[in-house]
């Protein structure tokens, strides 16, 4: 006969379960996803330009999506104890930096 818990351990996927993890999480994932739409809007139609049915500028809308975006990494960042992020992203910005200033 199987144990159970032989069985749980076998597995190597544990998805979250915890409800305010989960909200975290998806939060994030929705803001991303709707950064990922700015973004794609602004690229292929110009960052000056308009949506056409709402008016909304997209360089704003571009700005509404990155405040929410950093908005929910701070809030995942504070909820998972992320303690890594500040020197990630001081690594990133350099590499970046120099990769787009390159002809």
């Amino acid at each position: 006969m199987v144990n159970e818990n032989d069985l749980k351990d076998a597995n190597p996927w544990h998805p979250m379960s915890n409800p305010i993890d989960l909200k975290h999480i998806g939060k994030l994932l929705e803001e991303c996803g709707e950064l990922v739409s700015a973004l794609s809007r602004c690229l292929i139609q110009g960052i000056d330009e308009s949506e056409p049915v709402t008016g909304v500028i997209n360089k704003d809308w571009l700005e509404n999506e990155i405040a929410d975006v950093i908005t929910g990494i701070q809030l995942v960042e504070k909820r998972f104890a992320l303690m890594r992020l500040e020197g990630r992203i001081e690594k990133k910005t350099r590499h970046l930096s120099q990769w787009h200033n390159l002809a």
